[in-house]
């Protein structure tokens, strides 16, 4: 956690310097397209900033209250990086349509050309650092200065052409595909906050799996009522009822061992809470297991 907080600290630093010089970069050169790659890193530096703020919360002990903690502001921040990052592509691409349709301005190549190039390796610099980090926050931010870095290389293609050519229209073309990469990138982030604000399984780990592979655990005879979720990208939790034969609880402890086994080495689930009951006996034949059917009762009572 520690080395997760320094890795953030650092890049931190470096977007913010990079945000400076791209927007001393922006002044000099006119270029759109070097504003959205600006705007980009702007948001890099609020996801960092989230990030950091998220790992600090997770650090804080679960209290009475809040018995999972503060893991999921975790996801919060990442949802709203995610919703930061569609705002900035659709203010781009509206100030590319502008321009298209008459707007007069001027592109001077060199500060665009020279600008790209420091954004290009601080980008570069935090994608690195952060690449290996499996923290949903901590890997938005991944994504973030990993889409910058492509954003860089594109106005730096964009200044060269420019250069040769004198069309300043590629500085539009170029902020269109920078909102482009922005937007996947929302997208991305969106997606895997949402999944897990809705407390979706994660991807790849469906009930159907799980369930065939507790089925398999020596002394299990059946599995119903499973529930998988998570609350952060780290903590992944299931919880079940498991059918097996009329036996003492004490001698139930060592399948419970081997479900929880295989579970973490074959889906990386880390918290798993299993009701025992004996084949035939189970919820009343599960009817009480049945979650609509919960919903219903409770419908009923209140008319």
């Amino acid at each position: 956690m520690d080395e997760e907080i320094r890795q953030l600290g650092r890049a931190f630093l470096v977007t913010l310097v990079v945000l400076i010089v791209q927007l001393i970069g922006f002044q000099m050169s006119g270029s759109l397209a070097l504003l959205g790659d600006s705007a980009h890193v702007f948001s890099d530096i609020i996801a960092i900033g989230a990030s950091l703020f998220a790992v600090w919360l997770a650090m804080r002990a679960p209290t009475g209250r809040r018995t999972f903690g503060f893991h999921r502001f975790e996801v919060l921040a990442a949802f709203l990086n995610g919703m930061l990052l569609v705002a900035m592509s659709l203010l781009i691409a509206y100030e590319a349509v502008q321009r298209l349709n008459g707007a007069s301005y001027a592109i001077n190549s060199v500060p665009m050309l020279v600008t790209s190039l420091v954004g290009l390796a601080g980008n570069v610099y935090v994608a690195y650092h952060l690449q290996h980090e499996e923290n949903l926050n901590t890997r938005s931010a991944f994504i973030h200065a990993a889409g910058d870095a492509l954003s860089s290389v594109g106005v730096l293609i964009g200044a060269v052409l420019i250069m040769i050519t004198g069309l300043v229209v590629i500085d539009i073309i170029v902020s269109l595909i920078i909102a482009s990469i922005i937007l996947f990138s929302a997208y991305t982030i969106l997606r895997g906050s949402l999944s897990i604000l809705i407390e979706s399984a994660p991807y790849g780990v469906d009930a159907d799996r799980v369930t065939k592979a507790v089925e398999s655990v020596d002394g299990v005879k059946g599995v119903h009522d499973i529930h998988i979720w998570r609350t952060c990208s780290d903590l992944v939790f299931a919880m079940m009822h498991i059918e097996t034969d009329n036996v003492p609880l004490a001698m139930t402890r060592p399948i419970q061992s081997d479900i929880e086994e295989k579970l973490h080495h074959e889906f990386q689930i880390t918290h798993v809470t299993i009701q025992f009951e004996p084949v035939g006996c189970s919820c009343d034949n599960q009817k009480m297991c049945n979650m609509l059917e919960h919903g219903r009762k409770k419908h009923r009572h209140a008319h």
